[in-house]
């Protein structure tokens, strides 16, 4: 019994300090342009629900079958292209790692498939698939984990480098 008190009091000592040592909760003046920020929701730090992972899934594996049969277009081109580079800033932001060869090798497929569409050709063979198939299963396993604000703010990448003149994100 006595020891509980002893370790009360030191509790009670402890928190004071902590209470003395930081600083008051005071709304920062913002330097600049900073805007200020939203906290995040409930719903932005949990990670995607599997129903909607699922879908998008179903979404890319069925473009890459569209292309595998020879029926691809350019919308289906652009979601599994949109896959590839969000996949990458997800892997950039600490979300799962693949090579950066693989990368490499799924963005040079999806730009033959890109050129071949000038003949209305929309084609991706079945021996090249093995690539984007490893990007969309490493995208799964993020959507699965990776907070929702995570995945908006990798989408913020992927339309900056849309907008930029560089060739690739890599």
């Amino acid at each position: 019994m006595p020891f509980q008190c002893i370790t009360m009091l030191k509790l009670k000592g402890c928190i004071k300090n902590i209470n003395r040592s930081m600083p008051q909760n005071r709304k920062k003046s913002l330097s600049g342009n900073q805007p200020r920020r939203k906290p995040l929701g409930k719903a932005e730090l949990l990670p995607y629900t599997a129903a909607h992972v699922r879908e998008q899934l179903l979404c890319w594996h069925l473009s890459l079958a569209a292309f595998k049969a020879g029926k691809g277009n350019g919308d289906l081109l652009a979601k599994l292209v949109k896959a590839l580079y969000l996949t990458w800033y997800l892997q950039d932001a600490g979300f799962g790692a693949v090579k950066r060869e693989v990368y490499l090798e799924a963005e040079g497929i999806l730009d033959a498939a890109a050129h071949s569409a000038s003949r209305d050709v929309w084609i991706i063979e079945n021996a090249d698939c093995r690539p984007i198939i490893e990007i969309l299963d490493l995208h799964e396993q993020q959507l699965l984990c990776a907070p929702v604000f995570a995945v908006h703010e990798a989408e913020s990448r992927v339309v900056r480098f849309a907008r930029s003149e560089r060739r690739a994100p890599w």
